[in-house]
C-alpha cells in the first residue's frame, strides 16, 4: 500500500478548508457601488409629465406699444424718460394665475426723454446714456431684462372666460398680481418685486383672450449704486473750468420705475 507524504496531506487538507469557506452561506461580500449625485436629484420622468399636462399655457408676444417709464427725482425736481424698444413673451396660465410665467428685455439703446419738465433734461440724458454705453446714438445692443419667477396676491386666482349672455359686461377680465423676478442691468441680476395689474382683452373665442395688457399698480425702485450706475459729467463739460461749466443738479441714487406692457396672443 503506498503512502501519502506529508507534503500531499497537507496539500489536501488546504484544499478542503478552501471548498469550505466558499460555501453555502459563505459567498464573499460584494463592494457596495459608489453614488456619483444626490437622490432624487431630478424629479422622476411620470411626475414632470403630469405636472406639465395639469397647466395649460397660452403664450403671448409683446408688441411695439409696450413701454418701461422711469422716473428720477433730481434737486430740480423729477425728470423722465422712457424705454420704447421693449420686448419679450408671457406664459399665461389662465386657470392657475399664480403659474404664470414671463421675460421681459428692453434696449438701453431706445432711452429717450419722457416730457420736458426740466431745464437740465438734455444734460440728464447725455449722461445717463454715458453710464449705460449707449452713448452712440443708440447702435449699442446693451439690455436690461427681467424674468418673472414667481406670482403671489393673485386676485382673482383663474381667469373666468367670457359667458355666452355676457351681453353688455365688457368683453375684459381684471387681475392683479405681484411679480417676482430677476432685474439684469449693466451685469448685476438682483431680485425685485413689482405690483401689477392685467387686463384681458376676449374676441370671437370666449375662453382665451386676444390679448392682455400689463400696467404698474406702482413703480417699483432701481438703486443705481447696486448696479454700479453712475451719472457722470458729459464729454462736453470736463474741458470747462468751474466757472462756465453748466450747473447740474448732483446724480440721483434711485430710479422708479413703471411698466406698460402689450400683449398679442400668438
Amino acid at each position: 500500500m503506498k503512502r501519502v507524504g506529508f507534503a500531499q496531506r497537507t496539500a489536501a487538507l488546504f484544499l478542503l478548508l478552501a471548498s469550505a469557506s466558499v460555501g453555502p452561506g459563505c459567498t464573499p461580500k460584494k463592494t457596495k457601488p459608489v453614488h456619483t449625485e444626490p437622490w432624487l436629484a431630478h424629479p422622476p420622468a411620470s411626475v414632470e409629465v403630469a405636472s406639465d399636462a395639469a397647466i395649460q399655457l397660452t403664450r403671448y408676444v409683446l408688441g411695439e406699444r409696450s413701454v418701461i417709464r422711469l422716473e428720477l427725482q433730481t434737486k430740480r425736481g423729477k425728470l423722465h424718460a422712457k424705454l420704447t424698444r421693449v420686448h419679450g413673451e408671457l406664459e399665461i396660465a389662465l386657470t392657475a394665475l399664480a403659474q404664470s410665467r414671463a421675460q421681459i428685455s428692453a434696449e438701453l439703446g431706445s432711452l429717450a426723454l419722457d416730457g420736458d419738465d426740466d431745464a437740465n433734461a438734455g444734460e440728464w440724458l447725455a449722461r445717463a446714456e454715458q453710464a449705460l454705453g449707449v452713448a452712440d446714438g443708440g447702435a449699442s445692443s446693451a439690455t436690461a431684462s427681467f424674468d418673472v419667477i414667481a406670482l403671489d396676491d393673485v386676485s382673482p386666482e383663474a381667469l373666468e372666460a367670457k359667458e355666452l349672455g355676457d351681453g353688455g359686461r365688457a368683453n375684459t377680465r381684471h387681475v392683479r398680481a405681484s411679480a417676482e423676478g430677476n432685474l439684469l442691468l449693466n451685469s448685476f441680476r438682483v431680485q425685485k418685486r413689482a405690483p401689477l395689474e392685467a387686463e384681458f382683452a376676449f374676441g370671437a373665442d370666449r375662453a382665451v383672450p386676444d390679448s392682455v395688457l400689463i400696467r404698474s399698480r406702482s413703480p417699483f425702485v432701481i438703486s443705481l449704486e447696486t448696479h454700479e450706475i453712475r451719472l457722470r459729467e458729459s464729454p462736453d463739460a470736463r474741458g470747462t473750468t468751474d466757472k462756465h461749466r453748466p450747473k447740474v443738479a448732483p446724480s440721483p441714487h434711485e430710479v422708479r420705475v413703471s411698466v406698460e406692457l402689450y400683449g398679442t396672443k400668438e
